[in-house]
């Protein structure tokens, strides 16, 4: 096992909700001592493309820079090389497990996974190891309960307020899972 926790997020077209989280993440994880990755994909991304603008728009009202992304496909490889999988939707839970059904332990919805993260408190381990934010999501999994998980709406298409929202509820649920994987600081 690498000597880094990777979380990929995953949606669509990986050129707006798993592409804003991607950045959004990273603003969260950038002070942290814990040695972690962040990549975001699309279970039908439209590889190579960048991220909507309005997302882009709205990631700048927040003082984020989302330019740089370029769209991917979620892949075997992908999937196997993360600690986490934080999905949007259900559907896309679904498209990770079946590339490799060993990876339904540590695939989430987003929204699912900082419900049951929050409750995971793995004392034993120090908070800024990578041991401890596996243990995590171990318990995480065992947790579940398998019921309609909660999902992130998908403002592609609407007006700019939509992203805006969207972009909220990503740094809401981000800072519940990334706070349980941190630990308390």
């Amino acid at each position: 096992m690498s000597g880094e926790f990777r979380i990929l997020l995953v949606c669509t077209a990986n050129i707006c909700r798993s592409a804003m989280a991607e950045v959004i993440a990273g603003a969260m994880l950038h002070p942290s001592a814990l040695p972690v990755a962040t990549g975001s994909a699309g279970v039908r991304a439209l590889v190579g493309h960048p991220m909507a603008p309005h997302a882009v728009a709205a990631l700048d009202r927040l003082g984020l820079d989302g330019r740089a992304h370029r769209a991917r496909m979620l892949d075997l490889g992908l999937v196997r090389s993360a600690d986490l999988l934080l999905t949007m939707e259900a559907g896309h839970r679904a498209v990770a497990a079946g590339l490799d059904p060993a990876a339904e332990h540590k695939t989430f919805t987003l929204p699912e996974f900082a419900e049951l993260a929050s409750g995971a408190g793995h004392r034993r381990y120090r908070s800024d190891t990578v041991e401890r934010a596996r243990a995590i999501v171990q318990s995480a999994a065992e947790r579940r309960d398998h019921r309609r998980a909660l999902e992130v709406y998908d403002p592609y298409g609407g007006p700019p307020e939509g992203y805006e929202a969207c972009a909220k509820t990503l740094g809401e649920a981000l800072s519940h899972a990334l706070g349980a994987l941190l630990g308390p600081r």
